[in-house]
C-alpha cells in the first residue's frame, strides 16, 4: 500500500508525539491559585446561640434562657447538640373549694425531666428529638404483690394498655418533640414537620404550656415566611385522632377498640401573623380554627350514632354534623424584641382582643314551641348552636429605673346569661396554658390555677423589683369577677364547676361540692340563692432568682378569698336535692352549720436546671 506525502508526514507527526508522550514524566496539575478545599459547616448557632424556636420546651426566666442557649460545651461536635432540662416542683393546695366540710388539703411533689438532640448539618435543614418524663414523687411502685419491698412501695402501679384512655398515674415518658425543619424554601419560606411546640404572642391561645408537668405539642406543620419585619404562618395540627390503621398502628383513642373513649377527630388550623415596625410596635393578626365531629352526650353502642336528648331530640339524625369554632383576633404590643421592651424605654402595653363564630354541631328547639307541646319530638323547629364568645385583654406597665415595673391589666372573657338558647357566648379557650411568658408570667388570673379564661372579668396590679444579685421579686392582687352572673364558675380544665341542673345540657360538672351561684337558663324562679358577681380574689408573692449560671430557684404563695358567688351558693338556705330532682332546706343552714370556709392558700418551690 503506498502512502500519499500528506499522510506518511502526518503519520510521522503523530508516531514522533505519542513516543514522546510515552517517554515523558507524569504532569503534575496544579489548582489554581485562588481555589481552596471546601471548609467543613459548622452550625452557626454553635458561635451565635440557640434559636428561639428550638428552645421552646422549658420554662425559665431570660437570663437562665440566654446563657443555656448560648452554652458551646454541649456541642458535641459543629453539627450536632444536647442539652437536659430538670424541674422538680413542690406544691401545696389548701381549700381551692372554698368548703368548710371538706378543706380538700394537696401536697405533693413534681418533676419534668426532658433531655433533646439538636442536629444542624446545613444551611438547608435542622432536626430536634426532646424526651421528656413528667411523673409524681411516689406515683409509681416498683414492687408487686408478695414482694417484701410492697411494706414501702404500695403505691398502685403504672398500668398501661391500647385500650385504655388515660392512665392510672400522670407519670408519663414520652417524646415531647421530634420534628424536622426545613429552610431556603421559595420565597424566604421555611416548613416544620413532626411534633413541635408552638408559642404566639402571649401564648394565651396557642402556647407551650411549660408551667404544667406535661406541657403541650402539636402533631403536625407549619409554613413559615419570614421577612425581616414580618412573619406569616399557616399551620395545622391533629390534636386527636380517633382512628387506627392496618399493619399495627393502634390508636388508644379508636372507639371501636376502646369502649370507653369519648373524644372525636380534631384538627387545629389556622393562621397567625405579625408585622413588627421596629422599635415602636408589633401588630400580630390570626385566625384559628378547631374542627371536629360533632361531640356527642351519648353514644350508641351498636350504632355508633348519638342517643337523643332532652336538649336535641333530632341528635340521632345527624351523624355527621361537624363542629366548627373560629376564633379571630389581634394583638397590639411595644413589646418588639422578642416580647420584651427595646433598649431604653420604660412603658410597655399590649392589647388583645378575640372574636368567636362558627357552630357547635347541636340544634336547639324552638325555646318558645318546646314549653306547649306534649312531647319533645313533635318540636320540628330547631336552630343551630352558635359560637359568639370574646375576650379582650389589655395590659400595661412602667418601669422606673430599670428595677421597678408597676403594672395592671384587664382580662374580659365573655360569659353567657342563657346557657340553655342556641349562642354559646361563653369564650372557648383553646390549648392554651393560662399562664403567660416571662417576664409577665403570672398574667392570667393568679398562680394558684384555680379558674379559666371564660365568664371572667379579672383586674389586677402588680409590683416588680429586679435586684442585682437576689433575684427578682413580684406581687400582684387579682380581683376575679364573673362576666356574667347566670353563668358558671370555670376550672382551669374549662370545665364548669357547675351545680346547674334544670335544663343542663352537660350535666358533667367537676365537682357539685366546688360550685357557684349561677343560673342556666336564667329564669329567676329557678335560683335557690341570690346571684353574686364576685368568685374570689387573690394576691400572689413569687420570687425567682438564678443560683449559679446554670440553676434557678421559684418560690411563690398565693392568699384567696372567696366572694359572694361562692358565699351565696355555699350558705344558700334552699338546696337542689339531684336524687330527689327537687328543692328542699339546706339541712345544715337550718342547724346553724356554715359550709363556707373562705380563705384558701396554694404555695410551690421549684428548682430550674437548664444546660
Amino acid at each position: 500500500m503506498q502512502l500519499s506525502k500528506g499522510r506518511f508526514i502526518l503519520f510521522c507527526f503523530i508516531l514522533v508525539f505519542s513516543s514522546g508522550f510515552l517517554n515523558s514524566e507524569p504532569i503534575e496539575e496544579k489548582p489554581p491559585e485562588n481555589q481552596s478545599e471546601p471548609k467543613p459547616y459548622v452550625s452557626p448557632m454553635k458561635e451565635k446561640g440557640l434559636d428561639t424556636e428550638f428552645n421552646r420546651h422549658m420554662f425559665v426566666e431570660p437570663k437562665l434562657s440566654k446563657h443555656s442557649a448560648n452554652s458551646s460545651q454541649f456541642w458535641l461536635n459543629d453539627v450536632l447538640r444536647f442539652g437536659l432540662y430538670l424541674r422538680p416542683r413542690q406544691e401545696s393546695r389548701y381549700n381551692l373549694d372554698f368548703n368548710a366540710s371538706d378543706k380538700g388539703y394537696i401536697d405533693r411533689t413534681l418533676q419534668t425531666s426532658s433531655l433533646y438532640f439538636l442536629f444542624d448539618p446545613s444551611p438547608y435543614v435542622q432536626a430536634k428529638v426532646t424526651l421528656q418524663d413528667a411523673r409524681v414523687w411516689g406515683g409509681e411502685s416498683p414492687a408487686s404483690t408478695g414482694d417484701i419491698r410492697a411494706n414501702f412501695f404500695n403505691n398502685t402501679a403504672d398500668l398501661y394498655s391500647r385500650n385504655q384512655t388515660n392512665a392510672v398515674s400522670v407519670n408519663q415518658t414520652s417524646v415531647r418533640e421530634a420534628f424536622l425543619l426545613l429552610n431556603k424554601l421559595p420565597f424566604q419560606s421555611k416548613f416544620q414537620v413532626g411534633r413541635q411546640i408552638w408559642a404566639y404572642g402571649d401564648q394565651r391561645l396557642i402556647g407551650g404550656g411549660n408551667w404544667t408537668v406535661n406541657g403541650l405539642s402539636f402533631d403536625g406543620a407549619r409554613l413559615m415566611f419570614q421577612f425581616e419585619n414580618a412573619k406569616i404562618h399557616f399551620l395545622m395540627a391533629r390534636p386527636y385522632w380517633t382512628q387506627s390503621g392496618t399493619n399495627g398502628v393502634v390508636s388508644a383513642n379508636d372507639p371501636k377498640l376502646n369502649s370507653a373513649a369519648n373524644g372525636t377527630d380534631t384538627t387545629l388550623l389556622g393562621t397567625y401573623n405579625s408585622y413588627t415596625i421596629p422599635d415602636w410596635v408589633t401588630f400580630d393578626f390570626y385566625s384559628l380554627g378547631i374542627v371536629r365531629k360533632w361531640k356527642k352526650n351519648n353514644t350508641n353502642v351498636v350504632t355508633g350514632l348519638p342517643e337523643s336528648s332532652p336538649d336535641d331530640p333530632l341528635a340521632s339524625n345527624r351523624s355527621r354534623q361537624n363542629q366548627n369554632l373560629i376564633t379571630t383576633g389581634f394583638r397590639i404590643t411595644n413589646r418588639t424584641k422578642g416580647n420584651f421592651l427595646p433598649e431604653g424605654k420604660s412603658w410597655d402595653f399590649t392589647w388583645e382582643s378575640a372574636f368567636q363564630s362558627g357552630t357547635s354541631g347541636r340544634r336547639i328547639q324552638d325555646p318558645y314551641l318546646k314549653e306547649y307541646l306534649p312531647n319533645e319530638w313533635d318540636n320540628i323547629r330547631t336552630e343551630r348552636e352558635k359560637y359568639t364568645g370574646q375576650m379582650h385583654v389589655f395590659q400595661t406597665g412602667y418601669t422606673f429605673f430599670k428595677k421597678l415595673r408597676l403594672g395592671g391589666q384587664v382580662l374580659f372573657a365573655s360569659g353567657d346569661k342563657n346557657r340553655s338558647d342556641a349562642s354559646v357566648s361563653t369564650f372557648q379557650t383553646l390549648a392554651n396554658p393560662r399562664f403567660g411568658v416571662i417576664p409577665y408570667f403570672n398574667n392570667v388570673a393568679g398562680i394558684s390555677e384555680n379558674i379559666n379564661a371564660q365568664n371572667l372579668y379579672s383586674k389586677s396590679v402588680s409590683v416588680t423589683y429586679s435586684t442585682e444579685g437576689y433575684g427578682e421579686f413580684q406581687i400582684t392582687y387579682f380581683q376575679n369577677d364573673k362576666a356574667e352572673k347566670q353563668d358558671a364558675w370555670y376550672a382551669i380544665s374549662g370545665a364548669p364547676n357547675s351545680s346547674s341542673t334544670i335544663g343542663e345540657k352537660n350535666p358533667t360538672p367537676v365537682s357539685f361540692e366546688k360550685g357557684s351561684t349561677e343560673n342556666f337558663s336564667n329564669q329567676s324562679y329557678t335560683s335557690p340563692y341570690a346571684l353574686g358577681k364576685r368568685i374570689y380574689t387573690e394576691v400572689d408573692l413569687t420570687w425567682h432568682g438564678q443560683i449559679n449560671d446554670f440553676v434557678s430557684l421559684w418560690l411563690g404563695v398565693g392568699y384567696l378569698e372567696a366572694g359572694d358567688a361562692v358565699k351565696n351558693y355555699r350558705n344558700s338556705k334552699i338546696q337542689y336535692n339531684r336524687t330527689t330532682q327537687s328543692f328542699e332546706w339546706n339541712q345544715n343552714y337550718l342547724q346553724g352549720r356554715n359550709q363556707l370556709a373562705k380563705e384558701a392558700y396554694m404555695a410551690y418551690a421549684q428548682i430550674n436546671a437548664a444546660f
